[in-house]
């Protein structure tokens, strides 16, 4: 008996391939391979997978690109575990093994695929690469980590803070802003900025982070300076306070609304892109989910 490897994200999305228990299956470019995938960011004889004892190995063929598991690319030749749950990175595809795999970062590969077809113009100059399909994958993967390691909301918000800032390289503020879920008022505000605030109410524009949770929804502003962004009120809020771009999502739970996530630039406008919407959304829904969780235990206590 033996498993399945499924190709999550690339040219051959959807195609599954047997894996037969206990054998060296090799994945590559080339058609003298198990399984090949025509992809040029992929080697020739680019990893070996193989299935036994009811886990699953792979090893590194040297290729030229790497193979990225678990947050980080792996040493070429030695075979290492992954468990099902971990996607991988070869190439421009993701691929998954087992029936579990792919399902954590759903939101993330259609939000890719759906790029992949639209080519929106503001998008074209900025689309996936190999680096970035890895840097996403591993931000979500060591949020998720962030997410089931730590039982305090403050940490975690740090944590957050931390992954966010590294993979928005260049944001100028990003702030964490937590809600009281009876009170509805603002509890706390976890943040980094680039330059120094005193007040926590600072590192952040309060009016778009309210427009965002009266809506109930992601708001973003590519450029302050545009007459066709946003609402005037709030794009007027964000000139005077010399904010060019900025991205609120709302962190809610089906029971909850447990706060924002905010980030802007304060001289770039077109800093964030549709894209980064739908990856934050992905993970203010998992943070809301595991507050909802946080507050339960505390209650049972």
């Amino acid at each position: 008996m033996g498993s399945r490897l499924h190709i999550l994200l690339g040219t051959d999305k959807g195609k599954v391939f047997d894996l037969e228990s206990g054998k060296a299956h090799t994945l590559g470019r080339s058609g003298d391979n198990d399984i090949q995938i025509k992809d040029k960011n992929i080697s020739r004889h680019h990893l070996k997978i193989q299935f036994k004892d009811n886990k699953y190995f792979i090893e590194d063929l040297n290729s030229k690109n790497g193979t990225f598991v678990a947050g980080r690319d792996i040493t070429p030749g030695i075979e290492v575990e992954v468990d099902e749950k971990n996607p991988i990175v070869v190439g421009m595809n993701v691929i998954g093994l087992g029936e579990g795999c792919g399902s954590w970062i759903k939101n993330f590969l259609e939000t890719v695929d759906a790029r992949s077809k639209t080519g929106e113009k503001d998008e074209v100059s900025k689309s996936y690469g190999v680096v970035e399909i890895k840097k996403n994958i591993g931000f979500i993967y060591r949020m998720n980590n962030i997410l089931t390691e730590s039982k305090d909301i403050n940490e975690i918000s740090q944590k957050m803070l931390g992954c966010i800032v590294n993979l928005f390289n260049g944001v100028d503020r990003c702030a964490i802003i937590l809600v009281d879920a009876v009170t509805k008022k603002i509890s706390n505000v976890i943040y980094q900025s680039k330059t120094p605030v005193g007040d926590p109410s600072k590192a952040y524009n309060r009016e778009l982070v309210e427009h965002a949770l009266i809506l109930n929804k992601s708001v973003m502003v590519s450029d302050s300076y545009d007459e066709f962004e946003g609402d005037g009120e709030t794009t007027k809020s964000l000139q005077i306070k010399n904010i060019r771009s900025a991205i609120c999502v709302p962190m809610n739970s089906p029971r909850h609304k447990r706060g924002a996530i905010y980030i802007d630039s304060l001289e770039k406008s077109y800093r964030f892109l549709k894209k980064d919407i739908s990856l934050l959304e992905d993970i203010s829904s998992r943070v809301a989910l595991t507050m909802d969780y946080l507050s339960l235990d505390e209650k049972l206590a």
